[in-house]
């Protein structure tokens, strides 16, 4: 069934592009790269949607389609009067379709330029995809995955606890795989929405992605057991080049009655843990904010905290080696969550204020912390010093900030009583390699 355009109601259609010869050499060249490429657009076309459907022309004599393309909307802009479009999914045929077998006879096939953005007209553009159905039918489930992509809207909204917590582990899952340095786009864009009413945790969510196999479990079974004292988990891994992220999430409590998300973060190459709250803010006059109340539970999650640094100064030290000199060594840390806007990109991270527990407890002491000299609150409008999610993710890469493996039995601890107010528990392993030489770092020999 043809999708209607949702600008004008009317049945969808999409372009049929070509470029000139150097941008269609470029493109020919990477079209199986299965990288994303980018484009500018001219802005004349005003129903130019956040996703288009485009037929790419990379041969013109004899002219031939070479490729089905789906385009999104990119922030900023490629010039005066541009859009900024990305190329995020290229299905390229084996062999290119030409204009001979088309059946359509009557389709004007004059195909646009970024310059000269025209949309088929919408019974044109019905018989030619279901011409290229016909021709390439070995391609029919592709073809139509990426018709159906089009369409869909990967974003999780709406105004429920299970809709913060799914934002909220879909978040703390883009930072580890950022943080690893393993394509984040690529994996939050297979979210598939439709199964949020069954859904447990986000892994639910992720279209293509199998289910952990046994090797996985039984591999990290021990440090599960460890820090989660369980191993009633849902468990994912996302691996490139050498590096993986193994993702485990507490599958006890339905998340209709979970109160927050607690993210922890083990790198096996610093022997290091990262605690990450999320603390969801609101939308006031002066900006997004975060009322601390007297009896909020983030007072006795700072008590519990204080505890535990003096606890860790009783356990053996740790062995010194490369990749244990920090920063920064306290492992908590708060994100203050703005609500994640429904026009915001696909694999985009949730924007807000990410703070140390150190720094979090420095600001609560300072008059600027206090709204009308009474209530507690943070925000952008008196919180002007914090980490945003790049600069957090380049700490934790690197391993510049986090507690020694030494605070593994009392790391449980903390979740244990997070757990009791609650919370729940969303362990990621992140597993990159340790080399000595300077190369890792982008430095040449």
């Amino acid at each position: 069934m043809v999708k209607k355009n949702k600008k004008n109601d009317g049945p969808y259609s999409g372009f049929i592009i070509t470029f000139e010869p150097a941008r269609t050499e470029w493109l020919a060249e990477r079209m199986y790269s299965g990288k994303q490429l980018s484009d500018s657009f001219s802005a004349l076309d005003a129903s130019f949607e956040r996703k288009e459907l485009v037929a790419l022309v990379l041969s013109k004599n004899p002219f031939s389609i070479n490729a089905l393309a789906l385009m999104e909307k990119m922030h900023g802009s490629g010039g005066a009067g541009k859009i900024k479009m990305r190329m995020s999914e290229i299905l390229a045929f084996s062999t290119p379709i030409t204009q001979s077998e088309l059946t359509y006879r009557d389709f004007d096939l004059k195909p646009c330029t970024p310059e000269t953005l025209v949309r088929t007209e919408p019974s044109q553009w019905t018989a030619f995809i279901d011409d290229i159905f016909a021709l390439r039918p070995e391609m029919a489930e592709q073809i139509a995955g990426i018709i159906s992509r089009r369409d869909m809207r990967p974003h999780l909204v709406g105004n429920s606890e299970k809709i913060d917590r799914l934002n909220e582990q879909r978040d703390g899952l883009g930072l580890c795989l950022d943080i690893a340095q393993i394509d984040r786009a690529k994996v939050l864009k297979g979210i598939n929405p439709d199964k949020i009413s069954s859904a447990k945790s986000i892994i639910d969510l992720l279209d293509n992605i199998p289910v952990a196999e046994r090797t996985l479990l039984e591999h990290d079974a021990p440090i599960i057991k460890k820090l989660l004292g369980t191993t009633n988990v849902k468990s994912a891994q996302f691996s490139e080049a050498g590096r993986s992220v193994s993702v485990h999430i507490t599958d006890q409590t339905p998340l209709e009655s979970v109160l927050g998300i607690d993210l922890l973060i083990y790198s096996t190459c610093y022997n290091n843990f990262l605690l990450l709250q999320y603390k969801k803010m609101q939308k006031r006059i002066k900006g997004w904010a975060y009322s601390i109340a007297p009896s909020s539970n983030i007072h006795s999650q700072l008590a519990l905290m204080e505890n535990f640094h003096t606890a860790v100064m009783k356990e053996p030290a740790q062995e010194i080696d490369l990749w244990s000199y920090r920063l920064n060594d306290a492992p908590f840390y708060f994100k203050f969550c703005e609500q994640l806007d429904i026009d915001s990109r696909d694999e985009s991270l949730i924007p807000g204020i990410t703070l140390s527990e150190p720094h979090l407890r420095q600001f609560l002491s300072l008059p600027a912390a206090k709204e009308d000299g009474q209530s507690l609150s943070i925000g952008h409008h008196n919180c002007p010093r914090y980490l945003n999610n790049s600069e957090f993710i380049q700490l934790a890469r690197v391993g510049w900030i986090g507690s020694s493996a030494r605070a593994a039995a009392l790391m449980r601890k903390i979740l244990e009583e997070n757990e009791k107010g609650g919370r729940r528990a969303m362990l990621a392993i992140i597993d990159i390699p340790q080399t000595k030489e300077a190369s890792s770092r982008g430095r040449k020999k």
